[in-house]
């Protein structure tokens, strides 16, 4: 059985979503199959190497690629946050994807912390205030987010200094 895509709601041209990470191993493929034929044009992951390992997610960019789709790892440790400078880049990146029209699909390993980290930025980076971008991702996921004070303070941060990308 695929793992879950949460499509977030949010007016703009194309889509965004968070998600647990995906199967691994002989699984992987399908995995990926699975999200392309459901609209994914864009795959960011946010688990660190070792995480891949354990996981058996090691060739998910050979993946991603091989089921027509783009592949961006930012890896950010579990419950924590990534550098302010490459996370303001990436998320207007994702942003700028999402307002072309194209589906960004967001996981790390529970779908709930780092993916909501990356996820309410790139929705901060189309308007959203943190608050907003908290709890439409919430209401996709079912499960509030993100887990930690770091993890929330980013956004309020990113929000802060957002504005046209």
């Amino acid at each position: 059985m695929p793992t879950t895509a949460y499509v977030v709601v949010w007016p703009a041209p194309g889509r965004l979503a968070v998600m647990p990470r995906p199967e691994g191993g002989e699984r992987l493929a399908d995995e990926m199959a699975n999200l392309r034929g459901n609209g994914v044009d864009v795959v960011v992951s946010a688990l660190t190497a070792p995480e891949n390992d354990a996981l058996g997610l090691r060739g998910e960019d050979e993946a991603v690629r091989a089921a027509g789709m783009r592949f961006v790892s930012f890896p950010i440790p579990d419950f924590g946050v990534p550098d302010f400078a490459a996370y303001r880049e990436l998320t207007g990146r994702l942003a700028e994807e999402v307002a072309e029209g194209r589906f960004v699909l967001v996981h790390c390993r529970g779908g709930i912390g780092r993916a909501t980290v990356v996820a309410g930025g790139v929705l901060i980076r189309l308007g959203a205030s943190a608050a907003d971008a908290v709890a439409a991702i919430g209401a996709a996921r079912g499960i509030p987010g993100p887990e930690t004070e770091p993890q929330r303070a980013i956004l309020a941060r990113l929000a802060g200094l957002a504005g046209p990308r």
